[in-house]
């Protein structure tokens, strides 16, 4: 144990972390962190500041899952604990998505160096038998982390762990987990002045600049695509102002993971790119993993293809096969405003008649999705069709509210409905794997308290999540969300290549199909319930509205809600 008037490696960790600026701690519980526990007990007791913020999960996907709903919102990347390789196994599936995401966090994951063998260092008896993996956390890692390492001695502790925090926040940005030791944890260790080193973005050449500039303002159809490049009010307005500056149109990807640009502006388009992507002479990708299925679609001769990526080509993707002329590496938002600027010095006066072009053919689908949703709440029985949804949603929710979404069938009618005139926030919650939407909306409940915050996804994404973790951490620190389920009772979009390769086949023309079942149907509304929250079930158009309004009655008394709507199949 440390000596009287020095720190343990728990409290060096604290204090180095207060230094930093770091906001919050999201730590899913281990005993061998009893040592930081007592740190925070201390600085309580003695009236310090309690910054770090520490944050108590039950589950390892949601302390990730909170950290990466935290930077979403804030831009400001945290801290995660994590338990030894099997929490860090655990977390995996989160951690892969805030690296897809280019999402930037730092995981701490405590091992053993003397496996109780040091009686004043003895981890527990479950260690050797139950805990420990022949490689370790930062091992078990690092398919899904930028960057992984243990720190070794107390030495490296500050060092190392100031490594982590600069490497999560250097372009591409992405997660890094360090691993401590409980050794570490108790021992007495060193804090050397360590000031923050802050990741300065870098951006492209300006002479790279200069030829995309003139690509695209000498361009006869330019588009632009996006899926991610619009997390910013900054990099929406710079897509939107370089939208504007060429009368290009902007397409987001069909699971786009923000509300990119206003989906109200006449340039933001709906529906998939892949019709016309055959007319663009010059195609801008501003961030998109996949900007359109299946990659190797015909272009038009000599089309110019642009990737604007903090990693173009995706270097840690096992697969690119769109067509790249060229690419455009380091920060989206400076390189993008550097395009407009330049943009817009060599077009003073967009073309107007490209800008009226595209304004129709938004109408055109504006009108034919209206029409679609009038035809499909004409014939709604005991389900509500998903643009009714969106419609009420987007009725009642204020303009500031911020959505988080975790579904796949329902999201061209919430692209449409739910976004009609309100500039309401949007994240997606999740990158391939299901499962953390709950934790994204509740790490964004902490950053923005006095937000409305909603978290809209499927009743079988809600199967992945910590349901009982997320209501939990919700009702323990006051961060009330409003989830609401698309209920269709099943995993619909699991039988879309059953329709598609086996269109005259036995489930089809039988209605059995196997792997989309979710029977007998649970009642979902009892979920919140049992951590103080108010559930109800929807099933008819006519009743939304008045449900929204009394799940909204429930946030504002600072408890969690759930709607259980049953939507169209």
């Amino acid at each position: 144990m440390p000596e009287r008037g020095m720190l343990n490696g728990a409290e060096v960790i604290l204090e180095f972390l207060r230094t930093q600026g770091t906001d919050c701690i999201f730590a899913s519980p281990i005993a061998v962190m009893a040592s930081l526990w007592e740190a925070l007990a201390q600085r309580r007791a003695r009236g310090a500041e309690e910054r770090p913020r520490y944050f108590q999960c039950r589950h390892e996907s949601l302390a990730v899952s909170l950290a990466s709903g935290y930077y979403k919102a804030t831009g400001r990347a945290q801290i995660v604990f994590l338990p030894t390789g099997l929490g860090v196994l655990h977390g995996a599936m989160a951690l892969r998505t805030a690296l897809q995401e280019r999402v930037p966090m730092t995981v701490l994951s405590p091992d053993t160096l003397t496996y109780g063998e040091v009686p004043e260092l003895d981890p527990g008896p479950e260690w050797p038998s139950l805990l420990i993996d022949f490689h370790g956390p930062a091992r078990d890692a690092e398919p899904c982390v930028k960057w992984a390492k243990e720190a070794k001695t107390p030495g490296d502790l500050v060092h190392e762990l100031r490594r982590a925090l600069y490497f999560a926040e250097t372009v591409p940005r992405g997660p890094t987990l360090l691993t401590v030791p409980f050794d570490q944890l108790l021992s007495p260790a060193p804090l050397p002045p360590a000031p923050r080193i802050v990741a300065r973005p870098v951006m492209a050449a300006p002479e790279q600049l200069d030829e995309i500039a003139a690509l695209l303002a000498g361009a006869d159809e330019p588009i632009i695509i996006t899926d991610h490049g619009g997390r910013t009010e900054a990099e929406r307005a710079a897509l939107i102002g370089l939208a504007e500056a060429l009368a290009a149109p902007v397409f987001e990807f069909m699971l786009p993971a923000y509300h990119n640009v206003p989906r109200t502006h006449p340039l933001a388009m709906l529906g998939p790119v892949e019709p016309v992507l055959e007319r663009a002479d010059v195609i801008l990708i501003a961030g998109a993993n996949g900007p359109w299925h299946p990659p190797q679609l015909p272009l038009r001769s000599g089309c110019c293809v642009v990737h604007l990526e903090e990693d173009p080509l995706r270097p840690r993707s096992a697969y690119w096969g769109y067509r790249t002329t060229h690419a455009v590496a380091g920060d989206r938002l400076l390189n993008l405003q550097a395009l407009l600027e330049r943009v817009r010095q060599k077009l003073p006066s967009p073309p107007s008649e490209r800008a009226r072009r595209w304004h129709a053919h938004k109408e055109r689908a504006i009108e034919q999705g209206r029409r679609d949703a009038d035809a499909a709440l004409a014939k709604a029985r005991d389900a509500v069709p998903a643009a009714e949804l969106f419609r009420a949603l987007h009725r009642a929710l204020p303009a500031t509210a911020i959505v988080v979404d975790e579904i796949v069938a329902q999201t061209p009618q919430m692209i449409q409905f739910l976004f009609e005139s309100k500039p309401l926030e949007q994240y997606r919650g999740w990158v391939g794997a299901l499962g953390t939407s709950m934790g994204t909306a509740l790490g964004v409940k902490v950053a923005r308290p006095g937000r409305t915050v909603v978290c809209i996804l499927g009743d079988g994404a809600l199967h992945y999540n910590p349901v009982h973790a997320a209501f939990g951490f919700a009702q323990e620190h006051g961060l009330p969300i409003l989830v609401v389920v698309c209920d269709n009772r099943g995993y619909f979009s699991q039988t879309w290549n059953v329709h598609k390769y086996f269109p005259d086949g036995a489930a089809v023309r039988t209605g059995q199909f196997f792997g989309n079942v979710i029977t007998p149907t649970p009642d979902y509304a009892k979920l919140v319930e049992a951590y103080g929250g108010a559930g109800e079930r929807v099933t008819r158009p006519a009743e939304l509205d008045s449900a929204i309004q009394r799940a909204l009655a429930t946030l504002a008394a600072g408890r969690s809600a759930l709607l259980d709507v049953f939507v169209e199949p």
